[in-house]
């Protein structure tokens, strides 16, 4: 009997061991996808292809406009969205840093070109 009480505690202590390290699914919204992604910058608004891959938190994939495209990688904790590239402009590097919210099918937030500014962008989920 004893025996028993001992296979049966161990059993459950197996058994709750197996459920605590099963890893969660990240909470918050998945971005994978295709999206419409709208920069407005002092120059005007520029619409871009994006693709989205999520892996947990981090994002990465592609962007793509009419002059050219460009890989990006980014986070996303709970609903906010971080991501990020870097592209030529006549010889010159340029960093833009995309941050804002993701609201359903939407995003936006501020984009920051470098030294040179900062603007608005919004992106919709292509259906």
């Amino acid at each position: 009997m004893r025996k028993l009480r001992v296979m049966a505690l161990a059993a459950a202590a197996i058994l709750i061991a197996a459920c605590s390290s099963t890893p969660s699914k990240p909470k918050g919204p998945d971005l994978s996808g295709n999206w419409v992604l709208t920069t407005e910058s002092p120059m005007g608004a520029q619409d871009a292809d994006m693709t989205v891959a999520q892996s947990g938190t981090a994002l990465s994939g592609k962007v793509s406009s009419q002059m050219g495209s460009v890989d990006y990688t980014g986070t996303l904790e709970g609903t906010a969205v971080a991501f990020g590239f870097s592209i030529d402009v006549q010889g010159t590097d340029l960093r833009i840093d995309y941050t804002g919210t993701v609201e359903g099918d939407t995003m936006k937030g501020k984009a920051v070109f470098g030294s040179y500014g900062e603007g608005t962008f919004t992106a919709k989920r292509k259906t």
